[in-house]
């Protein structure tokens, strides 16, 4: 908002003079920027697996033979998982407000009272306030529940002669990488640029009576801006795993039976967890505003007539107000690489974000599912 030119001008007048220019120049500008981000989950492999070999041999009286039985099975989960509910900006008041006022006024030669006068109200008012609320996010790399059963029966009658030879291999890997972020969240309520100005000359000459000049001013800046953030929670578990493998070689003989059983079992399990879970790295700015009030006033009364009264007066007021709050409030913030055990899996401090759902968002029977591999051998 300016107000540049505001010119009166008196001269020469024969009867009292009065010259006055009033001015209001004045910037208004308010900003409200919210963010509300929903829930963040995220799962890189969600698993259910079952796998059952098994070797069943029945034989009579007086038999004979062999059973070479080699068994294998081998699960691989490796999963990448990111949630991601932060990385916001909100500024509420971003303006740049310059208010400028200036005043000339001049009255010469006048043969009577004379009165020369400047009044302005100059002023820049600013506020914003910027709110961001994140939701919860959980990520987990691999959730796998892993089931393996390998099985060897062998049952033979009397009299009977053979051998049993069994290889079982079982090998699961999880390799699992969650990352869970609610922070790295930006919120600034004010960051207005506020100028304002004002320049007031009043002058008065020659008067032959009394000469009053005056410049009256208020030049000011008044900036308001509140900033808050508020995060959810974040959990992240690298692999959360529930695994049972269970070998068996059971071998039934008959009275007056010979024979021998050569058994060799090698399970192992491998869980490579990494998680991250992060609601920090905030920046709440209420205000950071720039103001600047600026006021320069000239009254000058020249070369009144001697035993008249000659008054010149200067009255301004230059002041910026700021005012400020800034509010960070941050969820827990959980992380595992690794969680493993029997019972039933959840993902621990943030319910029900990654269980398996269909589209209704209704939980799935995770046993309609499952990926079943059955393999007998005879």
């Amino acid at each position: 908002a300016d107000n540049d030119d505001q010119d009166a001008d008196a001269e020469d007048g024969d009867d009292d003079t009065v010259v006055a220019n009033s001015a209001t120049t004045s910037n208004t500008s308010h900003g409200t920027a919210d963010i509300t981000t929903g829930e963040a989950a995220a799962v890189g492999v969600l698993a259910d697996t079952d796998i059952d070999q098994s070797v069943d041999v029945e034989s009579g009286d007086d038999s004979f033979g062999f059973v070479l039985s080699e068994q294998d099975a081998e699960v691989d989960n490796d999963g990448d998982a990111d949630a991601d509910s932060g990385d916001n900006d909100a500024t509420g008041n971003d303006s740049d407000n310059d208010a400028d006022n200036d005043q000339d006024a001049d009255a010469e030669d006048g043969d009577d009272d004379t009165v020369v006068a400047n009044s302005a109200t100059t002023s820049n008012t600013s506020h914003g306030t910027a709110d961001i609320t994140t939701g919860e996010a959980a990520a987990v790399g691999v959730l796998a529940d892993t089931d393996i059963d390998q099985s060897v029966d062998v049952e033979s009658g009397d009299d009977s002669f053979g051998f049993v030879l069994s290889e079982q291999d079982a090998e699961v890997d999880n390799d699992g990488d969650a990352d869970a972020d609610t922070g790295d969240n930006d919120a600034t309520g004010n960051s207005s640029d506020n100028d304002a100005d004002n320049d007031q000359d009043a002058d008065a000459e020659d008067g032959d009576d009394d000469t009053v000049v005056t410049n009256s001013a208020t030049t000011s800046n008044t900036s308001h801006g509140t900033a808050d953030i508020t995060t959810g929670e974040a959990a992240a578990v690298g692999v959360l795993a529930d695994t049972d493998i269970d070998q068996s070689v059971d071998v039934e003989s008959g009275d007056d039976s010979f024979g021998f059983v050569l058994s060799e079992q090698d399970a192992e399990v491998d869980n490579d967890g990494d998680a991250d879970a992060d609601t920090g790295d905030n920046d709440a700015t209420g205000n950071s505003s720039d103001n600047d009030a600026d006021n320069d006033q000239d009254a000058d009364a020249d070369d009144g007539d001697d035993g008249d009264d000659a008054l010149a007066i200067n009255n301004g007021s230059a002041t910026n107000e700021s005012h400020g709050s800034a509010g960070i409030t941050t969820g827990d913030a959980d992380a595992a690489g690794i969680v493993s055990g029997a019972g039933a899996i959840e993902l621990p401090d943030v319910p029900d974000l990654c269980k398996d759902k269909d589209d209704d968002g209704k939980e799935r029977d995770r046993d309609e599912d499952k990926d079943d591999e059955d393999k007998d051998d005879e």
